[in-house]
């Protein structure tokens, strides 16, 4: 059984450990290291999503022991046939992958084993990528989700799936030729903005068409932008209407209505706000990288823990786990600057 690194002295870091990561190793992991969902009504229910958003922050962290220590739980709970299924409640695994996460986790894995030299990151990464390129593919498109068993696939391409990063990592490694590559992300380079400035929802392979939402997951914007910014496009649009919603209110919520720019929910995100600032931190715009940074870290109601309401208990570990990687990413952004 996989034990917890919370719970294991040695394999603690020299640097001390920030209270939103303490949160997520004491209150959210279980002691097979595990990520749970949140501590109510999903607290046994785990994501890959988690599982390779915390890789993503341990790589930049420089963390490989808790690194090698997630691989071992994705090879052990989420990997079915290759195929990584995206949820996994109690003991029951679901029968679908998801496109995002399957990309998040082969490019992190690639990335560790370039930088931990270690062969056993890149093979398995290989191994996840092979099988999602001969079964998660339509049209010589990937597409959002394929069954584990029958193989049986979606054809829609959402847009904010479409990882540059993962399929650049791919190519060099062998899993996809550059057209490929190309291809895929020729979907998100012609993506029409709407106009007001907002990105389509997904891609239709049956009809070859951009459809919108009418109503907009900020989360799924931001993530769309942020892998255009990535590759150098242009989405100066994208960002005058972000800032023009966040000036309104002086925030931003998490969904909004495509047709009035009102808001449709009336929560704030941690996760949004970390998402907008990883947009701005590619854009090189470091004041309004710190900007949502501060709005993220005053929905904090107790600095020495997690996101979480105290007297509820309502959290997410998607609200702690992309908080954590913004400000890993903003602090090694200013590092580099400073050399």
């Amino acid at each position: 059984m996989l034990i917890s690194c919370a719970k294991k002295e040695t394999a603690l870091p020299k640097e001390p450990l920030s209270p939103t990561e303490q949160f997520v190793l004491h209150k959210l992991m279980t002691d097979k290291g595990l990520l749970r969902t949140d501590l109510t009504s999903q607290k046994d229910i785990y994501l890959s999503e988690s599982a390779g958003l915390w890789l993503a922050y341990l790589l930049e962290k420089g963390d490989q022991t808790r690194f090698e220590e997630q691989v071992q739980v994705i090879k052990t709970f989420f990997l079915t046939d290759n195929f990584i299924v995206w949820r996994i409640e109690g003991t029951k695994k679901a029968s679908v992958n998801a496109l995002i996460d399957d990309l998040r986790i082969i490019r992190v894995l690639l990335e560790a084993g370039e930088k931990w030299d270690n062969a056993s990151y890149i093979r398995l990464g290989k191994n996840i990528g092979e099988n999602l390129q001969q079964f998660g593919m339509a049209d010589q498109l990937f597409v959002d989700f394929v069954d584990v068993h029958t193989h049986d696939k979606a054809h829609t391409l959402t847009l904010c799936y479409i990882m540059p990063a993962a399929f650049y990592q791919m190519e060099k490694h062998g899993l996809l030729s550059q057209q490929q590559a190309e291809q895929q992300i020729a979907i998100l380079q012609h993506a029409p903005f709407s106009e007001a400035g907002f990105f389509p929802k997904y891609y239709d392979l049956s009809s070859k068409s951009y459809v919108f939402d009418e109503e907009l997951h900020m989360i799924e914007q931001l993530y769309t932008a942020y892998h255009l910014a990535s590759i150098n496009e242009d989405t100066t649009a994208f960002k005058d209407w972000l800032l023009h919603l966040f000036t309104q209110d002086d925030k931003l919520y998490g969904r909004y209505n495509a047709t009035t720019n009102k808001p449709a929910v009336s929560y704030e995100s941690p996760a949004v706000y970390a998402m907008a600032a990883r947009y701005m931190l590619e854009l090189n715009e470091q004041q309004m990288a710190q900007q949502f940074l501060a709005k993220m870290t005053a929905l904090k109601s107790d600095p020495k823990t997690g996101y979480i309401h105290n007297q509820t208990q309502s959290t997410h570990v998607f609200d702690n786990l992309l908080p954590l990687l913004a400000e890993k990413e903003e602090d090694n952004a200013h590092n580099d600057e400073l050399e």
